[in-house]
């Protein structure tokens, strides 16, 4: 099986400025002692580490993968560009520091149109493990776990869901840039002086579908959908833009 992720891609200037974050934070989380498992942009397993928004995992069979990208493709055609607007940033809860968007109704109707355009070719699949390693089936099948993270795996294969945007408990999906990874799972970085979260913000030109390898990383780029309808306003919003342009590896350095 494999699993995929389709990602909302950064345009070049946040794409950088996500490498430049990652290489400021794996640095301090090694002087700290408690390394990242992967920098943005180095090679990481099948390759290198792309920065992304995550909006929806699958497992299905290598020869099903073309098939997603075609549906994903045929989604991004018909939808505007992204307005992306950096809102502050976080642990989640293994300790990996990120970057989280403003939740806006344009980022919810983005994420249900995935779902609705791919998660039927899922067919029922379940991923072997979550981004932190732990088993999926071992999740649904664990009564200590938290309900709604169980069902929506159940009914999604995914657990990072909003079916109804209220702040309630089926309120899961919180876009966000994730940075790094750190190997001590209870480390936390510290992330107060880092540039202010709002100039993390952006035109996001398209939809990816990309292969995945631990720890929730993008490593291997099967297929890039650029989004069809130019946003209200266009260029002339104030917002940075860009063409879709899907991440390139950093040149090779040492540690």
């Amino acid at each position: 099986m494999e699993t995929v992720d389709i990602v909302a891609v950064l345009p070049r200037h946040l794409d950088t400025t996500a490498l430049a974050l990652s290489d400021r934070l794996t640095a301090r989380m090694r002087a700290g002692g408690s390394p990242s498992w992967f920098r943005l942009g180095d090679r990481f397993e099948a390759g290198p580490a792309a920065p992304h928004v995550s909006l929806f995992m699958l497992a299905v069979e290598p020869d099903e993968v073309p098939g997603v990208v075609s549906a994903t493709r045929d989604l991004a055609a018909g939808m505007a560009a992204l307005v992306a607007e950096g809102e502050y940033y976080r642990h989640n809860p293994v300790g990996a520091p990120e970057l989280y968007f403003r939740k806006t109704a344009e980022w919810i109707a983005l994420q249900r149109a995935v779902i609705e355009a791919v998660e039927p070719l899922r067919r029922g699949r379940l991923r072997d493990t979550d981004p932190a390693g732990d088993s999926v089936a071992g999740i649904i099948g664990d009564p200590g776990q938290d309900p709604v993270r169980r069902e929506q795996l159940t009914r999604f294969g995914f657990d990072e869901v909003t079916e109804v945007w209220d702040g309630g408990a089926t309120d899961r999906f919180n876009p966000h840039v994730t940075l790094a990874w750190p190997v001590d799972p209870g480390f936390r970085v510290e992330l107060s002086d880092l540039p202010p979260a709002a100039e993390f913000s952006g035109l996001l030109p398209g939809l990816a579908v990309y292969g995945m390898s631990r720890y929730g990383t993008c490593t291997t780029l099967f297929g890039a959908a650029p989004f069809g309808v130019t946003p209200i306003g266009g260029s002339g919003s104030g917002i940075p833009t860009g063409r879709l342009d899907v991440h390139s590896a950093r040149l090779p350095r040492g540690e």
